[in-house]
């Protein structure tokens, strides 16, 4: 398969989470074929229940030539690696990989959605994207990613915004 831009998002909110974010960069440079990019770091407040910490968050780009399918294999086992203990959805983690983009395929099954499903809805993710690549077109919405987060800083409150 040819090499094309992935986005992955990382956020943790259990200490120590600047570790956690950084040893994640390292296993993910490990599969990157170049043209590595990584946003500044986030804090941002939690998703989800109350009494959590705040997120750091960021997101990195580089080339693979890996399918979105082993992409998301490698976050998962990524995740494991680092120490990630099932809690649940919305509760806190010591890191979250998060496939956001496997070049401009667009895939729905049961267990994989790319894009992420929810990109649109999180701030959290779309700031940091932006920072690094911000014209770069989403193929499920076919607009801008900076045009997305445009959208949502001047519409409803997000999920992450609504408390």
């Amino acid at each position: 398969m040819e090499a094309v831009p992935i986005y992955i998002a990382l956020g943790s909110n259990l200490e120590p989470r600047a570790e956690h974010l950084q040893k994640a960069r390292e296993l993910l440079a490990r599969i990157s074929e170049g043209e590595w990019l990584a946003s500044s770091i986030h804090e941002t407040e939690p998703v989800g229940p109350p009494g959590q910490g705040p997120y750091l968050n960021q997101v990195v780009s580089f080339l693979s030539g890996k399918s979105a399918l082993e992409l998301l294999h490698f976050c998962k086992g990524a995740e494991v690696i680092l120490g990630r203990k099932p809690r649940g959805r919305w509760e806190s983690r010591e890191i979250d990989l998060d496939l956001l983009y496997c070049g401009t395929q667009v895939i729905e099954t049961a267990h994989l959605q790319v894009p992420h499903p929810r990109i649109a809805e999180r701030k959290f993710v779309l700031e940091p994207l932006c920072e690094i690549a911000p014209g770069w077109m989403d193929p499920a919405f076919l607009r801008p990613v900076s045009a997305l987060l445009h959208d949502l800083r001047f519409s409803t409150p997000s999920i992450q915004e609504a408390k």
